[in-house]
C-alpha cells in the first residue's frame, strides 16, 4: 500500500513539473525581456538602437554591465566601438546622441 502511495507521488510531482515546466522559447523570451529591462536601467550610451547586448554581458572593454560606444564615436576611438555596435551601423541603425552625423566607421 506504501508503495502504492509513493508511486502516485511521485507521479502527480512529475506530471505537475511537465505541466508548468517553460518551453526554452518561453524561457528565452523572458530572459531577453528581463535584459533589455536591465539595459534600460543601466548606465548605457550605447549608440544603436535597439541596444547592444555585448558590452550589458561584459563581453568588451567595460564589464560592469555599461556601454559607452556613443561616447567613444564622439571622441573618435573607433577601436574602443564594440562589434556589435559596429555591426550596427554597417546596417544603418546608430543612432549617436553624442556626435549626430558621425556613425560612418572611419
Amino acid at each position: 500500500m506504501k508503495l502504492v502511495i509513493v508511486l502516485i507521488v511521485i507521479i502527480l510531482v512529475l506530471v505537475g513539473w511537465l505541466i508548468s515546466k517553460d518551453s526554452f522559447e518561453e524561457r528565452r523570451e523572458k530572459n531577453i525581456s528581463e535584459m533589455e529591462k536591465l539595459i534600460g536601467e543601466a548606465d548605457y550610451k550605447c549608440c544603436i538602437n535597439p541596444p547592444c547586448t555585448m558590452c550589458y554581458l561584459g563581453n568588451w572593454i567595460w564589464d560592469d554591465g555599461t556601454c559607452d560606444c556613443d561616447g567613444e564615436i564622439a571622441k573618435g576611438n573607433w577601436d574602443n566601438v564594440c562589434p556589435e555596435c559596429k555591426g550596427g551601423m554597417e546596417k544603418g541603425e546608430c543612432e549617436s546622441d553624442l556626435a549626430p552625423g558621425t556613425c560612418e566607421i572611419n
